[in-house]
């Protein structure tokens, strides 16, 4: 017997159609996953709607926004975006939210935004100590001290 030679098992045809069958199973599959990641995207790029106003988080649990005379409940998707709609340092200001409005009348923050003289700033949460962004309102995760709010121009990249 040759030692150079390689043992080659020879399929039947049955191992072989079953092995088609797997390889067609996984394209599909493939397919599948392709198809509902795409249609997942899709109804999550919705065309977001915006409100302008002011914000009034002093009322509870529910944050509102005041628009000409009418308030209107805010809830959001994240608990920190909640958290921050909730904070009293928020209070009265100038707001742009954009979210969706929800069949129980409330709406949906997904972007919050504070306004100044027209511009749209961010807001986040800062610990100077420890040199530390926060998303939310509180004391910081390291030194437990309060964070500062701060209001980064919406056009402004760095964090």
């Amino acid at each position: 017997m040759n030692p150079f030679t390689t043992n080659r098992k020879r399929r039947d045809p049955a191992a072989s159609a079953l092995a088609g069958r797997r390889q067609r199973s996984y394209v599909l599959a493939a397919a599948m996953v392709c198809l509902l990641a795409s249609s997942l995207w899709a109804a999550q790029t919705k065309p977001l709607s915006v409100l302008e106003g002011q914000l009034l988080s002093n009322h509870g649990d529910c944050p509102l926004v005041q628009i000409n005379g009418h308030a209107q409940p805010l809830a959001a998707n994240t608990p920190y975006l909640l958290h921050t709609m909730q904070d009293k340092r928020l209070d009265g200001r100038d707001v742009r939210l954009e979210g969706i409005a929800q069949p129980d009348g409330t709406f949906q923050v997904q972007w919050l935004y504070t306004v100044h003289k027209g511009k749209l700033f961010r807001v986040r949460y800062f610990c100077s100590t420890c040199n530390i962004v926060a998303l939310e309102p509180g004391n910081c995760v390291c030194c437990q001290q309060p964070t500062e709010l701060q209001e980064i121009p919406a056009d402004k990249q760095d964090n």
